[in-house]
């Protein structure tokens, strides 16, 4: 049998008999009918259709609630403890970034000024560009779509 050589014809056959299989399964259920003389097909979708009307029985103890607060409560202040940490490495490692940036700036001198400016002004030669192609194109946008560049919709 080669399955992988279906066209679209019947591929759409087979998809209306799955429909009709799990329209005619969900029927039978809410109606009662009984299941002789069923299709394969159709007593598998009944099985879903059943399980799927039917709730299963959920017995939980007596004392859920509380031990669902309980241990909320205590992944709370589990939760706290570890922000606080959280925020003291992030303190400490702020420190150290400004100290070892400080260093650095004292150890280089001019040289870093130097190259600081130097990068400065290349980032903001290239941050100038993007945003006036941003606005150029923006400003196209508005023209070809709205036809007034200057009040935008």
């Amino acid at each position: 049998m080669n399955i992988g050589n279906r066209n679209g014809h019947d591929k759409a056959l087979l998809d209306e008999r799955e429909w009709q299989a799990q329209e005619n399964a969900l029927r039978d259920e809410r109606l009662g009918i009984g299941a002789s003389g069923d299709d394969p097909l159709v007593a598998g979708y009944r099985t879903v259709a059943r399980a799927l009307r039917e709730a299963p029985e959920v017995a939980l103890p007596a004392d859920f609630a509380r031990d669902v607060a309980r241990a909320a409560v205590a992944q709370g202040s589990s939760a706290h403890i570890d922000a606080r940490l959280e925020q003291i490495l992030l303190r400490l490692l702020v420190v150290a970034l400004v100290l070892s940036g400080t260093a650095a700036l004292a150890f280089y001198g001019n040289q870093a000024l130097l190259a600081i400016d130097a990068r400065l002004t290349t980032w903001g030669l290239a941050l100038a560009t993007c945003m006036a192609l941003t606005w150029a194109f923006d400003w196209l946008r508005r023209i070809r779509h709205d036809g007034d560049p200057l009040h935008p919709a």
